[in-house]
């Protein structure tokens, strides 16, 4: 999965978060043990965790001896001290040994239950003392001290005694034995109350302490996977942005605007979501179960088969869901795309769907992509409501399942209801697990297709590349010198070249005009110099340097480039002058503002060069945006400077004066102006008229006028015969000698 290789860089951050999983599952699944401990020993047996009683009387310990092996009273002896001055000894053994499986509380346990019965009378022939009827322990001792019978035909007798009570005898003995210690205690003047109070209250310390040591972990791992959820989204979205920005404009127009706004940012945003998932969830799910598992095992109930039962019918009701919403949340991100890509065409284009009265029938375009991103959303959001009420269907049929099974095993003594207890909370914990698993695993499929989606972008490689061997011009090469040889450009999957076999040189200083119908190739010629687009044929070379062999930085900086329409940024005034570096200067930017025309209507608003610009520069008009665009591309002194049809937003006396400026502050860089109006172009040292991509004129105006009757019928469009200082035979003329060559163009 994309997901996982996402955490390639995050190792550290990975094992942490493991950490603390398994911390908090240790945590979290040791209560239900302590639950168990709680109702079996604090309720059931008075806090009376084992046997073997903190202290007893030094009479009471020789009474039970006498139904010892001599092995067994050896290490009784051991494990308590010597009587103190009432006659009580005091355990002073280990926790091992005093635990329900030690040694001690195995030597202890038989002769306690004996004793515990013989208090309140028993048949003599199940002691192996020589007496008949119905005995008592003071009986049993006088016999004893008397000699009539001896320590092991007593130590016979308790094990005959439990080896009749078959095979519930090992419950019956751990009952009476802690009954016993119960005894004992009172004898002693011991308050139970106290005892079993002393009992819960460490319990709950215990189980308080495990609650908080679970939050804490919790608390970290949370803050571990939302901290690494939003590096790898912002270090991805830098990357992605990255990547974007140095696309061609044919990868731009491979995706789509709209398609790489919801990449760069809801694509991405569902990726930070699964990542914090993973951590969170996916990693936790697993580990939950296993120690879960690990606990179940340990308990031997004989009600494992119930945890295989839950599984089967969880993995059925997730598995009917999955199959029912995995092509729907592949088909929910292109839905998005959709509706970006339709809310993007009504917001950019609002004026003339006003001008035309058209929102009813944007709206209802709108609507119906909403409608189909809402159908797919709420077929699988109702898919999904089913998850839970069937698993806590399942989970409740379990419940009831292990109740009715492991009620038999405590009705014969094999069970206690303690461990019935934790034995359901680790079936739920177990079932959970697998649940939160499956869950997200339904999940996962949008993050994965939003991953695919963002790895398309990085995979995919721009058109323009930076060179292998870069090279810089000469110190001796001619600065500002633009030359095409024989120059052709086809776009990708295109099937013909859109230019072709275009060949000019222009010299810095001198000013290059290029003019030509509406889809011509005009704009696509000059993409070619800053490189935009590459050519497909032939050469552009600046001062004598193919530009595909001029470092990037390099080439634009040398270039500028000022596009058709004028688009600045959000900031101010000096921001969007200075865009092209720090190296621009105030004297710079006050300089190009002044060629560009630009100083007068920015010394007019508050602030002047500090005035802030809104997104796009909506707050200034189009012809002063197109100053600004203009003075920017100016200020970082380019030694060629390529105008696309950027005059045509302003006014003819704008355009002379902007014209003059530029032949008086610019006289070492080469013009290249694009332009629809003849007057624009008129005064150029050459001009280059286009026609479906090819060059069907090549010189200056005047030329021009008498040789290329492209140029003569776009001039006659715009001006007079007398404008243009024709006659009308000089114009018939041009007319006749195209009709000599083959006809009319």
């Amino acid at each position: 999965m994309r997901i996982i290789k996402l955490f390639k860089n995050h190792i550290l951050a990975l094992v942490t978060a493991v950490a603390l999983i398994i911390i908090s599952c240790n945590a979290d699944l040791t209560l239900p043990t302590y639950m168990s401990e709680i109702v079996d020993v604090g309720i059931q047996q008075g806090g009376i965790e084992t046997p073997i009683p903190n202290s007893i009387r030094r009479q009471a310990l020789d009474d039970l001896e006498m139904f010892m092996p001599d092995e067994d009273i050896s290490v009784v002896e051991a494990a308590f001290s010597e009587p103190n001055g009432n006659g009580v000894c005091t355990y002073q053994g280990t926790d091992a040994n005093r635990a329900e499986d030690g040694p001690v509380a195995d030597a202890m346990s038989l002769p306690e239950t004996v004793v515990l019965a013989l208090e309140q009378g028993i048949d003599a022939s199940s002691t192996g003392a020589p007496m008949q009827g119905t005995v008592t322990l003071d009986q049993i001792r006088q016999a004893y001290e008397a000699g009539m019978i001896d320590r092991d035909q007593l130590a016979e007798g308790a094990q005959a005694m439990a080896d009749q009570m078959g095979e519930m005898g090992g419950s019956i003995v751990k009952q009476r034995a802690i009954n016993y210690v119960q005894q004992e205690y009172e004898a002693q003047g011991i308050s139970l109350t106290d005892v079993q109070n002393s009992y819960l209250a460490g319990m709950s310390a215990k189980m308080f302490g495990l609650c908080a040591i679970s939050l804490v972990a919790t608390i970290l791992t949370g803050a571990v996977a939302s901290h690494t959820a939003c590096t790898i989204a912002r270090d991805l979205r830098r990357k992605t942005f990255d990547q974007v920005m140095h696309f061609s404009p044919a990868e731009v127009g491979k995706f789509s605007q709209a398609s790489l706004i919801t990449r760069c940012t809801n694509d991405i945003q569902q990726i930070q979501m699964a990542t914090t998932l993973f951590i969170r969830m996916v990693l936790m799910a697993p580990i939950m179960g296993a120690v879960a598992v690990m606990r179940v095992l340990a308990t031997h109930t004989g009600l494992e088969w119930t945890i295989g039962v839950a599984v089967i019918a969880v993995s059925a009701v997730v598995g009917v869901l999955m199959g029912l919403t995995m092509p729907k949340f592949k088909k929910m991100q292109k839905y998005v795309d959709r509706v970006n890509l339709v809310a993007r065409e009504m917001l950019d284009g609002v004026m003339p769907i006003r001008a035309f009265g058209r929102q009813e029938h944007e709206l209802d375009r709108f609507d119906a992509a909403s409608r189909d991103l809402m159908d797919t959303q709420l077929f699988t959001n109702r898919a999904m409501s089913f998850m839970m009420p069937l698993m806590m269907f399942v989970m409740n049929c379990v419940t009831v399942l292990i109740v009715w099974a492991g009620s038999h095993g405590v009705s014969s003594g094999v069970m206690q209801v303690g461990d019935m207890m934790a034995f359901i909370s680790y079936t739920m914990q177990i079932v959970m697990a697998f649940m939160i698993l499956t869950m997200v695993s339904v999940m996962l499929p949008r993050a994965e297709v939003a991953a695919e989606r963002v790895d398309e972008v990085l995979s995919t490689q721009s058109s323009i590349k930076e060179p292998a061997h870069p090279q810089l011009p000469a110190p001796d090469a001619p600065r500002g010198r633009l030359e095409f040889r024989n120059v052709s450009f086809q776009y990708p999957d295109a099937r013909e070249d859109v230019i072709g076999g275009v060949d000019f040189t222009v010299e810095g200083g001198q000013m290059l005009g290029i003019i030509g119908s509406t889809g011509s190739g005009k704009s696509t010629l000059v993409q070619l110099i800053p490189r935009l687009y590459d050519v497909t044929g032939g050469k552009v070379l600046l001062d004598g340097v193919d530009v595909r062999d001029l470092p990037l930085s390099e080439l634009r900086r040398r270039v500028g480039y000022i596009p058709q329409q004028g688009m600045l940024f959000s900031g101010t005034i000096e921001s969007n002058l200075k865009f092209a570096g720090d190296f621009v200067g105030d004297d710079d930017m006050r300089r190009a503002a002044q060629t560009a025309q630009a100083t007068d209507f920015i010394e007019e608003r508050d602030g002047g060069f500090g005035s802030e610009i809104s997104q796009g520069g909506n707050n200034v008009s189009g012809g002063q945006r197109q100053r600004l665009s203009i003075a920017r591309a100016l200020a970082k002194r380019p030694e060629v400077i390529v105008f696309d049809d950027s005059f045509s937003a302003l006014d003819y006396k704008t355009d002379a004066r902007l014209r003059e400026a530029l032949a008086q502050n610019e006289k070492d860089a080469a013009l290249v102006v694009v332009a629809q109006r003849i007057a624009t172009i008129m005064r150029a040292d050459q001009i280059v008229v286009l026609d479906e991509g090819r060059v069907v004129g090549q010189g200056t105006h005047e030329e021009l006028l008498r040789s290329c009757p492209a140029y003569l019928e776009i001039a006659q469009s715009q001006l007079s015969a007398a404008e243009l200082g024709l006659t009308e035979e000089e114009i018939a003329a041009v007319g006749d000698g195209v009709d000599q060559k083959g006809g009319a163009r």
